[in-house]
C-alpha cells in the first residue's frame, strides 16, 4: 500500500470536487440548495424547483463521477492486487476529500468572507447560517458520521472491486 500516493490523490480529488462545487455555489447557490440545512430549505420563500433538482443531480453525478474515475484510474496505476489494500487506499483518498469538503466548503466558504454570496435569497439572517448552527445541523453529522462510516466504506468497496476486475 502506498499511503503517500493515497494522500496525494485524496488532495487532488478534494481540489477537483471542492473547486467545482464552490464555483457552482458562487455562481448560483440554488444549484446545491438541497445540500443546505433543512431549516434553511424550509424557510426559503421558493422551494427547490424541478429544474434546480435536475441541475443539482446532473452536477452531483458529473463532479462525483469525475472524482470517482480519478480514484479508480489512480488505483489501477498502483499495480496493487489485494482487495484490502485497494479498499484502504480508496478510503484514504475519499476521507481526505471529505475533510477537504468540510474545511473548504463548510468552514471557509460558508462561514468565511464569501458567506453573503452563498445565502439562498429570502433566507438572509437565518440562524442556521451561523457557524455553530451550521455545524450542529449539517456539517458534523454529514462529515464525521454519515460519510466516513457509511458512504465512504461503500464507495471504497465498489472502487476496490472495480480495480480488481479491471486489473485482471
Amino acid at each position: 500500500m502506498d499511503i503517500t500516493r493515497a494522500i496525494l490523490d485524496g488532495i487532488a480529488m478534494a481540489a477537483i470536487f471542492n473547486g467545482a462545487v464552490a464555483a457552482f455555489v458562487l455562481i448560483n447557490p440554488r444549484f446545491f440548495f438541497g445540500s443546505y440545512p433543512k431549516e434553511i430549505q424550509n424557510s426559503a420563500p421558493e422551494k427547490m424547483t424541478k429544474e434546480e433538482k435536475r441541475i443539482n443531480l446532473i452536477l452531483t453525478v458529473i463532479i462525483s463521477g469525475i472524482v470517482f474515475i480519478y480514484g479508480v484510474t489512480s488505483l489501477l496505476h498502483t499495480g496493487i492486487k489485494g482487495l484490502i489494500e485497494l479498499f484502504w487506499m480508496s478510503y484514504i483518498q475519499w476521507i481526505i476529500l471529505n475533510f477537504g469538503d468540510f474545511l473548504i466548503l463548510d468552514v471557509l466558504l460558508f462561514q468565511g468572507k464569501y458567506k453573503d454570496k452563498i445565502v439562498i435569497p429570502g433566507t438572509e439572517g437565518h440562524e442556521d447560517y451561523e457557524f455553530g448552527n451550521w455545524m450542529k445541523h449539517l456539517a458534523i453529522k454529514e462529515h464525521f458520521i454519515w460519510i466516513p462510516f457509511l458512504l465512504i466504506p461503500i464507495v471504497s468497496t465498489v472502487e476496490a472491486w472495480i480495480v480488481l476486475l479491471l486489473g485482471l
